[in-house]
């Protein structure tokens, strides 16, 4: 880099002084590339609240609801005797404490496995979704409850002949709900089918369910097709914290003087308590 001083005054805030950044000895260019790789991120929060609802800036209380999951709240480490020994987040910390960046990497990585497997089932199991496009998570319920009506009225030996009328009825309350989605019907016809799709489902629920305190909207993103889309969003923005901490490690005190640190992600995401421009 030929002049990371001048670049890096276009980067902070207007009137920063840079005296304190050459001083410390630490490598200028490096922390150029560190403080765009921010805007990377900050960039990648932005497309993932768009199309996702998710916003990795957790506020404490939101990271702190995000404890009553073991894979979360737990971490692991050896002791003297090379033993593992856990440890409880909610023992450690208060529910008011700034979220780090280690503590957001956890969640990304847990949000990651879960959408990743999601994925995995949706290309091994479901590759032909007929309802996704429609889907929404209040309709879960309601899909399962027209199945399994149906097959209460599907008797044995004569099939629909004498409920035919209630299978009907069944059959036109499915079609408002999903009035586009012209392969789904009628019911009775594709029932294996559905039934099929709908444990796609409710896994799609229950991962909703857990990551809501994101604001993740899992159905909005299968609405869209944006499931790999939004993992590998996922993916570039835990790359983009570790080349952080990674690069950090050079840098103790230029980060820490132009605002940035790793023990609060307020410092990583708020453009007004942290001003970095696009260069």
């Amino acid at each position: 880099m030929r002049d990371p001083k001048r670049i890096l005054k276009k980067i902070l805030s207007e009137g920063t002084d840079l005296t304190p950044f050459e001083q410390s000895g630490e490598p200028l260019d490096l922390l150029v590339e560190t403080l765009r790789e921010v805007n990377r991120i900050r960039k990648g929060r932005l497309w993932l609240i768009d199309q996702s609802g998710t916003d990795p800036a957790l506020s404490p209380e939101r990271f702190h609801r995000l404890l009553d999951f073991p894979e979360i709240n737990y971490t692991e480490e050896a002791d003297r005797n090379l033993d593992v020994v856990q440890h409880s987040l909610k023992e450690t910390r208060q529910p008011d404490d700034p979220v780090s960046i280690a503590h957001l990497n956890t969640c990304l990585r847990e949000l990651y496995k879960d959408l990743s497997g999601l994925n995995d089932l949706k290309k091994k199991e479901h590759s032909q979704l007929h309802l996704a496009p429609y889907m929404t998570g209040d309709l879960v319920d309601r899909v399962t409850s027209h199945v399994q009506q149906l097959r209460l009225l599907d008797w044995r030996g004569v099939g629909y002949l004498l409920t035919g009328w209630q299978a009907r009825s069944i059959e036109k309350d499915f079609e408002a709900l999903f009035p586009e989605a012209r392969r789904a019907h009628p019911l009775r016809k594709n029932l294996n089918a559905i039934q099929l799709e709908l444990g796609f489902y409710h896994r799609c629920l229950e991962i909703n369910i857990k990551w809501a305190v994101t604001g993740l909207d899992l159905f909005g993103v299968l609405r869209q097709d944006m499931l790999s889309q939004t993992i590998d969003n996922l993916s570039e923005l835990g790359n983009g914290l570790w080349n952080l901490v990674y690069n950090g490690a050079q840098l103790p005190t230029t980060l820490e003087l132009a605002g940035i640190r790793f023990s609060d992600i307020t410092t990583l995401f708020d453009t007004d308590q942290v001003p970095l421009t696009v260069v």
